[in-house]
């Protein structure tokens, strides 16, 4: 089974079913955050993805 490596991630290995996955989340989040009632800004996009960042990263404190 081949396994891709993700930057910035550490070495971590997915699997491509896992990828898969990943890439249809990302792609919902995307569609979102571009097709809303309100276009966000460059700068404005980031800004939610720093607060999806933070969000997983406290959520793993409890682990």
């Amino acid at each position: 089974m081949s396994m891709d490596r993700l930057p910035d991630t550490s070495g971590l290995e997915i699997s491509p079913l896992r990828m898969a996955q990943l890439v249809k989340v990302s792609s919902k989040v995307t569609d979102l955050m571009v097709t809303g009632v309100w276009h966000l800004s460059y700068d404005e996009l980031n800004i939610v993805l720093d607060l999806v960042r933070m969000a997983a990263e406290r959520s793993q404190e409890g682990r």
